[in-house]
């Protein structure tokens, strides 16, 4: 037996929820949505193995890309 939300429909994948969102997201928040440590998405984006640009001096995540790279991964 699958497990369904109230509508009786299957539960969203991580990366559809993470799709949906429609800011960029810090690394504070991708850290929380993969249980990872912070760290880890900073050094992670750094050798470009998670999408990332930045603005200024702060880095984000393109939602978008981010369930992409999730997809293929």
């Amino acid at each position: 037996m699958q497990s369904c939300n109230e509508n009786g429909t299957e539960p969203l994948s991580l990366a559809d929820r993470i799709e949906r969102i429609e800011r960029a997201l810090t690394a504070n928040e991708l850290a929380e949505m993969l249980t990872v440590s912070r760290i880890t998405i900073f050094k992670q984006a750094k050798v470009g193995r998670i999408p990332s640009f930045r603005i200024g001096t702060c880095v984000r995540f393109d939602p978008r890309s981010v369930a992409q790279w999730l997809r293929r991964n």
